[in-house]
């Protein structure tokens, strides 16, 4: 006779009831319902394998069992079994059992335990004991997708279980209520929720939590931004300073528009002076490096807009890496590979005929040395780009009076180069 295992399911968890009889080996769940099931008793520290065994023995050993597993309601999952003998005979007469009883092997009454209720009465959900106590203010949190949106743009506003959470039945339970200021929609009824904001401004939510008895209510902000702001720039003022002249680095906040007013510039990472467009950071020794540098510049209209800086490295004259001390390819520097340094021009005064006006800073790929003819790079914040053979015009008066710059040269098949200045 061909037997069947009966596991009853809510949408929210494993409910009451295995229905098991016979005897011999039980099939695997379905494909759809066995990762499910599996996962609801693990959550619950259930042990599949066991409880199947338990309910399966029990079963076999009364026929009501039996006749009750026909009987069962709608919704209920079917496995097969393999057929097997029937139960040892009893002079005693089975117990009677309605067609609408169930076992619950989570209940009190042990691994499998007899409910007398009607067809249509509800059967319990048994849950872990994390959810059945929840402390209030432990659910979690809120916060919107993005610190900042823009007016009538969609933000996302989503709630965090806090670590540990509670139990995946009671995480699936949950219900949310959000509240909107000034959005629209004004509320939401999920883990996360979508709003839009038609005025600028800091925006505030909240969401009431209910979940496994507790409830809570988290609150979080989001800034709506007004007129927009456009063309900013860092400018970098001085970011190569030389700690031997005392010298500080330095970033100016340029170009910003708005239909607007501006209301100010806040820095971080530096020092700014009292205008709020110039910001400083001191350094100490060569090879200090200033990093994470910004901006924010604020309008009248809520707006805010972050602007980053270019990183700042320090030198020293005193201690240069290389120094130029003539002009012409007879006096060329040469370097092999890639180049990170300070150079000094200490040319002598006068060496052009005029303090007026520029010269050339080249550099050319030594062939002899196997150079694939690539090199680029910058000197000071001039750039210093080509083939094998790059120049960049800069200042006369800054090759003299041992004047330092940094120096950075990307140098292909690390191959040796020669560099010069020259009229």
């Amino acid at each position: 006779m061909k037997k069947k295992l009966l596991i009853s399911l809510s949408s929210f968890g494993l409910v009451a009831g295995f229905w098991a009889c016979g005897d011999g080996s039980v099939e695997p769940l379905n494909e759809e319902t066995d990762g499910y099931v599996r996962a609801m008793l693990e959550t619950q520290s259930i042990d599949f394998a066991s409880q199947v065994a338990d309910v399966k023995k029990q079963c076999s050993e009364d026929i009501a069992c039996m006749n009750e597993m026909a009987k069962a309601n709608d919704g209920a999952i079917m496995i097969e079994s393999s057929a097997a003998p029937e139960p040892e005979s009893s002079s005693d007469p089975p117990p009677q059992v309605s067609s609408s009883s169930r076992f619950n092997p989570f209940s009190s009454m042990g691994p499998i335990g007899q409910l007398s209720s009607s067809s249509s009465a509800p059967i319990p959900v048994q849950t872990s004991s994390s959810s059945e106590a929840l402390p209030p203010g432990t659910l979690g949190t809120c916060a919107p997708a993005t610190a900042t949106v823009e007016l009538n743009s969609p933000v996302t506003w989503n709630f965090e279980w806090a670590e540990p959470k509670p139990a995946a039945n009671v995480m699936l339970s949950a219900t949310f209520t959000w509240a909107f200021e000034g959005g629209s929609p004004a509320v939401g009824e999920k883990r996360s929720a979508s709003t839009s904001y038609a005025t600028s401004g800091t925006k505030t939510a909240s969401v009431t939590v209910n979940a496994g008895g507790a409830t809570q209510t988290a609150t979080c902000s989001v800034n709506v931004n007004g007129a927009p702001i456009t063309g900013c720039s860092c400018l970098p003022t001085n970011i190569q300073p030389d700690v031997a002249a005392g010298e500080s680095a330095t970033w100016t906040a340029s170009g910003c528009k708005t239909t607007a007013n501006i209301t100010g510039y806040t820095w971080t990472g530096a020092t700014a002076d009292a205008s709020g467009l110039v910001a400083t950071a001191p350094v100490a020794a060569k090879g200090d490096v200033v990093s994470g540098v910004s901006f924010t510049v604020s309008n009248d209209d809520n707006t805010k807009v972050t602007i980053k800086c270019d990183d700042a490295v320090a030198m020293d004259a005193t201690k240069p890496d290389y120094e130029f001390k003539e002009s012409g390819n007879t006096n060329a520097i040469s370097f092999t590979g890639n180049v990170d340094a300070t150079v000094v021009f200490s040319l002598p005064s006068g060496w052009h005929g005029s303090d007026a006006g520029t010269c050339t800073f080249a550099c050319q790929v030594d062939r002899g040395g196997g150079g694939d003819g690539k090199i680029s790079g910058t000197l000071g914040t001039y750039e210093v780009a080509g083939g094998d053979y790059v120049t960049t015009s800069i200042p006369i008066s800054a090759t003299t009076g041992g004047n330092a710059m940094a120096f950075k040269l990307n140098v292909g098949s690390n191959a040796g180069v020669n560099c010069h200045v020259a009229w």
